[in-house]
């Protein structure tokens, strides 16, 4: 029986090679972030898997999972879920897809099918579809935001929604 291959040796080394096989995978795992011992972040998944190669390396959490924000007293600060997350670590940058749901400490809430957070900068960031729920219950709708990761200064672009005013005067 003789085969044919029209493909390159170069070729089939390309779709062989291990680039993307994991080097590290688990499952239900914890992943830590301190800070001189202290935990700034914990990210819980079902899945995880490492990948190192010459153009990138990241961590990939192909069943989604939870990011937790600590304050210094040991608080917590906010927290993002996904159904898919991939960290960057070269470039410390997350980009979490898929039902995102990002909650601050006092309880502001932001909706999005993908959201970058970028642990260098302390920015969370998207140009997709956003909803945000604020304190009070309002619902502002926009295609892209910017934010601190405390979502305490938040800029919406393309802004759609109901915004309620205070009219009351002061003497």
């Amino acid at each position: 029986m003789l085969l044919s291959c029209e493909n390159s040796i170069k070729e089939v080394q390309n779709l062989t090679s291990k680039n993307e096989v994991p080097t590290q995978s688990g499952n239900d795992i914890e992943y830590i972030i301190t800070d001189s011992t202290r935990i700034t972040y914990r990210a819980f998944a079902p899945e995880f898997f490492e990948i190192r190669n010459p153009d990138q390396s990241y961590n990939e959490f192909q069943k989604g999972g939870k990011i937790i924000s600590y304050k210094k007293d040991g608080t917590q600060a906010w927290q993002i879920k996904a159904n898919f997350a991939k960290n960057y670590t070269n470039d410390n940058l997350w980009e979490l897809r898929y039902d995102v749901e990002a909650i601050s400490d006092d309880g502001k809430t932001i909706n999005t099918e993908l959201l970058y957070w970028d642990q260098a900068k302390h920015l969370i960031y998207s140009d997709q579809y956003v909803r945000i729920t604020t304190i009070d219950n309002q619902v502002l709708e926009g295609t892209g935001f910017t934010s601190d990761e405390k979502m305490d200064k938040i800029t919406l672009k393309k802004v759609s929604g109901e915004v309620y005013l205070d009219d009351k005067t002061q003497k």
